[in-house]
């Protein structure tokens, strides 16, 4: 997940990346003497940032997208805490019991269920108009279906009691 922190910013400002360049730019010819550069002007201040009016911009998609966001994030967060729980309260290191709780009562691999909705929050924030962000989105849910099919396989094979009404990964399809 660490690329996720460096491609999301990245590719939510796409459309900024032009500007965004010519600023670098003409603040590094600026600060080298160079004559006739000038830095490009800054349309969105740090005070309306702080004054909230930056964040009164802000449209719908980008609200509900941080909310799917976070949404994901969360569980995600619960999964993984839940699968360190299962360890540390077996005490075998070797031995693998199965996961209980929150998500894992519908899906086998609810932590990749949860990726795929950070990421999905993310076009959501996006807006969706920008093919950069559907890139990366469309690679995590194609690794991840097939990472959690295996997972699903390998879970069926270890365990005579594995829930049968556990799906892959998509509640009630897959």
């Amino acid at each position: 997940m660490g690329s996720y922190y460096i491609a999301a910013p990245l590719s939510l400002c796409s459309t900024w990346a032009p500007e965004a360049f010519r600023f670098t730019l003409n603040l590094i010819l600026l600060f080298t003497g160079e004559e006739g550069t000038k830095p490009m002007p800054v349309t969105i201040g740090v005070d309306e940032w702080e004054s909230g009016n930056g964040v009164m911009k802000l449209g719908w998609y980008q609200w509900v997208g941080s909310a799917i966001f976070l949404w994901g994030w969360i569980h995600q967060l619960r999964c993984h805490a839940n699968l360190g729980r299962v360890r540390a309260q077996d005490g075998k290191a070797d031995d693998y019991v199965i996961p209980r709780g929150d998500w894992f009562e519908i899906v086998s691999s609810p932590h990749y269920l949860a990726e795929i909705v950070i990421y999905l929050g993310l076009v959501v924030a996006s807006g969706g108009g920008d093919l950069t962000i559907w890139l990366p989105l469309g690679t995590v849910v194609a690794n991840l279906l097939f990472a959690a099919a295996e997972t699903h396989k390998w879970y069926i094979a270890k365990f005579e009691d594995y829930p049968s009404n556990r799906y892959v990964i998509i509640p009630f399809i897959f």
